[in-house]
Parts: structure tokens; sequence; C-alpha cells
């Protein structure tokens, strides 16, 4: 028998989708998807590991992505840390991949783990802390982007300074609406992306 290996945590009071099982607890719906068993670490075999950077070196791969519809980012929040009460203008989606944390999203506490994905709909506070003596890791995607696409802070109080100083901010498209980044050739109702 399979069993359960993620779990979407969903902490709007409206549901963001369809939920396999739905919770007595209104504010909090669970998604459970049977599949293998998960292999979070997959990615470490990939190459000759040899040749990798130590684990903890910043590295930034300048447009590996298009950050004209979204923003992908790694974060590691190391041990008794936080990433500070936040809001945000655009939805969050964050798939944690080690470590054990507490989430903290529209005053709802849920426990994460490696597998579990959280869903942060815009305007909604939330806060994610790390529990126990090993980093919180997890990779999040900002839709459309929160940062300025070349961001890359080694410290949270780096990236809040950066944000303060009005040095980290959002591409200008990620503030406009849908017609007016159609009409700037940005988003396209169907047709190949260049």
């Amino acid at each position: 028998m399979l069993k359960p290996t993620s779990r979407l945590l969903q902490f709007s009071p409206k549901p963001l989708a369809l939920p396999l099982r739905q919770h007595r607890n209104f504010s909090t719906s669970i998604r459970l998807t049977a599949t293998a068993k998960p292999k979070m670490d997959a990615y470490k075999k990939i190459g000759n590991r040899e040749d990798a950077p130590p684990k903890h070196e910043m590295v930034h791969f300048a447009g590996l992505l298009s950050e004209k519809r979204s923003q992908l980012v790694a974060m590691e929040i190391p041990p008794h840390g936080e990433i500070g009460d936040e809001v945000h203008t655009v939805d969050q989606i964050l798939l944690f991949t080690s470590g054990r944390g507490l989430a903290t999203v529209a005053g709802k506490n849920q426990e994460v783990k490696a597998g579990d994905v959280v869903v942060v709909p815009a305007g909604t506070q939330h806060q994610f802390v790390t529990q126990g003596e090993e980093p919180l890791e997890l990779i999040t995607v900002y839709s459309p982007a929160e940062h300025l696409p070349s961001s890359v802070h080694k410290t949270k109080e780096a990236g809040d300074k950066a944000e303060e100083d009005g040095v980290d901010e959002a591409p200008a498209w990620a503030g406009r609406g849908k017609s007016e980044n159609e009409k700037a050739g940005l988003v396209r109702e169907s047709g190949k992306y260049e």
C-alpha cells in the first residue's frame, strides 16, 4: 500500500483548491497524495558531487528562469531562526525540502517538514520558524515576482536592509495588471512564449 508522502497545508479561509479530505477545522485543509517513497534528496545525486560547491555556499544562476511570470527562490532558515512576520502583495507557494518548522499563516499554526507545501495567498500575514537543530530548507515561488530578479542575500538581515533601502524591489511588471502586461508583450492568451 502506498503511503501519503506530500501534504498541501492550506491556511486560507477560502479553499484554493478542492482538497481530497476536508477537516472539521474550517481554516486548514490537507491534501494527502499517494505517491512512491519521497526522494527529497534525489537532486543531490545529480552530477559529480566531488565538484559540487560546499552545501552552504551561495550560488546564483542568473537567467536560469523566466522572471517575467514568477520567481523561484531557495531559502535556508538557520536553527532557531525565522523569516519574520511578513505580508506580500503576491501569492507565495513554499515546498519544504529539509528540516522541521512551524508555519503561522493568517494566525493559524501548523508544523511543517520535508515534503510539505504551504500556499500563502497575497495579503496574508505569515511567519516560518525553524524547530530543532537543523536548518529549515525550502523552495518558494512568488507569483508574480516579489524581489528583484538578481537578489541574493547571505542573511535575513541583509535581505531586510535591502528591502528597507529600496534596493530589492519587485520588477515594474509585477505591479501591473494583466491587460497592461499584455500590451507590453509580457502575457499572452495563447501561443508560444519566447
